[in-house]
């Protein structure tokens, strides 16, 4: 046998064992697993679809898939966040310092109970997509959200991305956004985590400025020099974290997720 045909086969049989093919990919539509509307607003029913990495492992793949989804649950009944952005600029040339700081406040400790109560068909709610597995889940809430959005198809950019509404049926909203990490499943936590952030900034924020001046005195020679400090910082408390709709973009897979809230 050539050298190239026993290339070939080896290639062909190290793809095969490294993918994912003991998956179960939906039946569904690709437009309805990503729907996220409520599914059944007299039960209280909403959808969270939870992401990890592909693993050779079925099972391991969807439990940390459902995992992320009972952390999105947690994020729906309280989620609180810091966002710190800071400015110093001096009279040096190299006198510049910029620092962006964020915390989450969540159920750390707790949030994986919410996995036992939620819903999902292994025939029909796990998705594969960017070297990612989603799960669609179903949760029943206590509260119903009476939501009208209008989705937008798969594969156009929505137009939210570039003119998010500042509400929806009542509530407010953010938009998150996250450029490409070494795994997309990272890309989409960072991003619908980014939206917790942009609801919590349009809600409030502290500014505080400041000019600092230091005398230097040495013998016949004198100096000064001054800094400028500019501080923005928001936070706040929500209820009711919801995402609405994500997009990725197809050429550099970016996502971006639209999400909504009520200040807690």
């Amino acid at each position: 046998m050539p050298w190239y045909v026993v290339l070939v086969c080896s290639a062909f049989l190290f793809s095969c064992a490294n993918a994912p093919n003991t998956l179960q990919v939906s039946t569904l539509r690709e437009r309805d697993f990503w729907n996220l509307s409520p599914v059944n607003e007299e039960q209280n029913e909403l959808i969270f679809i939870g992401v990890a990495g592909v693993r050779m492992n079925q099972q391991e793949a969807i439990a940390l898939a459902l995992e992320d989804a009972a952390r999105r649950v947690a994020f729906f009944q309280r989620v609180g966040g810091e966002v710190l952005h800071r400015v110093e600029i001096g009279t040096g040339f190299f006198d510049y310092r910029s620092e962006h700081q964020v915390t989450l406040q969540y159920d750390e400790e707790g949030y994986r109970n919410y996995r036992e109560v939620l819903e999902f068909d292994p025939q029909q709610d796990v998705w594969i997509e960017h070297q990612a597995v989603f799960v669609r889940t179903r949760y029943r809430a206590s509260r119903s959200l009476p939501i009208r959005h209008q989705y937008a198809a798969k594969n156009e950019r929505p137009g939210w991305v570039d003119n998010p509404p500042k509400q929806i049926s009542g509530f407010w909203v953010g938009v998150g956004f996250a450029g490409p990490r070494l795994y997309h499943k990272d890309t989409v936590i960072a991003s619908y985590e980014n939206a917790v952030f942009s609801i919590i900034e349009s809600l409030s924020n502290t500014v505080t400025s400041k000019v600092e001046t230091t005398q230097n005195s040495g013998g016949a020679f004198s100096s000064s020099s001054t800094i400028n400090s500019n501080e923005v910082k928001s936070a706040g408390t929500l209820g009711g974290f919801y995402v609405l709709e994500t997009w990725t973009d197809p050429a550099t897979k970016a996502v971006w997720t639209l999400a909504i809230a009520e200040q807690h």
